[in-house]
């Protein structure tokens, strides 16, 4: 009797153990985690989960955003090296291309054959080229009287593309003329396009900043003090609309 009631129990315990065993393996199985038999299980609610969705999606924006701003600046800054070696470039050979008896001179071409287009800008023919933002450029040289104008004189002349960028692309370049004023004999903006020569159609002028040799008499104002109404006053008339940019040499 002794030995039999001392193997039921024995059956006893290791039917328990066998069950707990069983029981902890569902668990772990479940829950990833051992845990008592008699837990009880939690989860999150669908208003939790929608919640961490809304963080994830505002924090996602704002990673655009600020992406975005940063990939603008780093090619308004490309654009403006771009921009500086092409008015270093056309007052370097000023005094030669001067001599050419054409009236118009287009640099575009000669500094293509030279290979001294700078990265960011692409030759597209001898009237002009493109920048980075679709821009149209062309670097020329006029020996001769153009609408008011009636001294020879170079220049870089820029025509923007239609963006809400436009703006901001044009204080971009005239703050790289800026750099240049002890060099340069005004900067100016036209709404409208160019033909292609130094001739403006359709335009609406917007007045003239000048260089450190030709400011400062009758008020002419100054590209090496340039203000920020002045800035504004030159650039606002190409938000989101075509207007062309000339920054002249003598």
């Amino acid at each position: 009797m002794k030995f039999n009631e001392l193997g039921r129990s024995f059956c006893r315990k290791k039917l328990q153990m066998c069950s707990n065993f069983v029981t902890t393996c569902t668990i772990r199985g479940t829950r990833g985690a051992k845990l008592p038999a008699d837990a009880t299980f939690s989860g999150r609610s669908m208003v939790e989960m929608l919640g961490v969705l809304a963080i994830i999606g505002v924090l996602s924006v704002g990673a655009i955003a600020g992406y975005s701003k940063a990939m603008m600046k780093y090619k308004l800054n490309k654009h403006a090296e771009a921009l500086n070696a092409l008015i270093n470039y056309g007052l370097q050979y000023k005094d030669k291309f001067e001599r050419i008896p054409q009236q118009v001179t287009r640099y575009n071409q000669i500094l293509f054959k030279l290979n001294m287009i700078p990265e960011g800008i692409s030759y597209v023919s001898e009237n002009s080229m493109k920048d980075m933002f679709n821009n149209t450029i062309s670097v020329f040289y006029n020996n001769g009287p153009v609408e008011d104008h009636f001294n020879d004189f170079g220049g870089l002349s820029m025509t923007f593309a239609a963006s809400p960028q436009g703006a901001e692309i044009c204080r971009n370049v005239v703050n790289v003329a800026k750099e240049n004023s002890a060099d340069l004999w005004q900067v100016e903006t036209y709404k409208g396009n160019s033909d292609n020569s130094t001739t403006i159609v359709g335009n609406i002028y917007v007045g003239n900043i000048y260089g450190d040799n030709y400011c400062g008499k009758s008020g002419l104002k100054c590209l090496s003090k340039l203000s920020l109404s002045d800035l504004d006053a030159l650039c606002n008339i190409c938000d989101d609309q075509t207007c062309t940019l000339y920054i002249l040499w003598k």
